[in-house]
């Protein structure tokens, strides 16, 4: 019987280490431009991996991004599955509840590219304030930032301040 729901449930816990390669994917593609800017045999070696008839033409970000699609994709695809398949199937609970977790998946990797881009926007702001050396409290979050003007009752002036809430 041609079944693939009851497949899927069996290696969608295995795809959340997807949210791992995806959250550090920008950063990832940075060190590859930076490098090849920097060194030129690190271009080179690229270029040559790049010019192989394995890669299809295609760069090395080309590669790298199909991890990024690939959880997405397959939110796609089970969904078409499920849509067309006969409400008597029997692979309809499995395919329903693959769906499930597939889904779960999707939301974890989101989650992980939401932290880490949390994680560094309260970096950036350490670093603003001159507090790079100290250690980044994961439990800090920065909630706005800008200017307000203070105002003093004692004197009935205001100045210009910058605030981080």
């Amino acid at each position: 019987t041609p079944r693939i729901g009851d497949v899927i449930q069996k290696l969608a816990p295995f795809l959340k280490m997807y949210g791992e390669y995806v959250k550090n994917f920008d950063k990832a593609v940075e060190l590859i431009t930076v490098w090849s800017e920097k060194s030129p045999p690190f271009q080179e070696l690229i270029a040559d991996i790049q010019k192989r008839k394995v890669c299809a033409n295609l760069t090395l970000q080309h590669h790298m991004l199909e991890p990024v699609q690939r959880i997405p994709r397959y939110e796609l695809l089970l969904k078409d599955y499920v849509r067309k398949l006969p409400p008597e199937s029997p692979d309809r609970d499995d395919a329903e509840k693959a769906l499930e977790m597939i889904f779960m998946v999707a939301k974890h990797s989101n989650a992980a590219i939401a932290e880490m881009e949390r994680l560094q926007n309260l970096w950036a702001v350490y670093q603003r304030l001159g507090l790079e050396d100290d250690i980044v409290d994961p439990s800090n979050e920065l909630i706005k930032e800008g200017p307000i003007q203070k105002i003093s009752t004692r004197n009935n002036s205001t100045s210009e301040k910058y605030l981080f809430l």
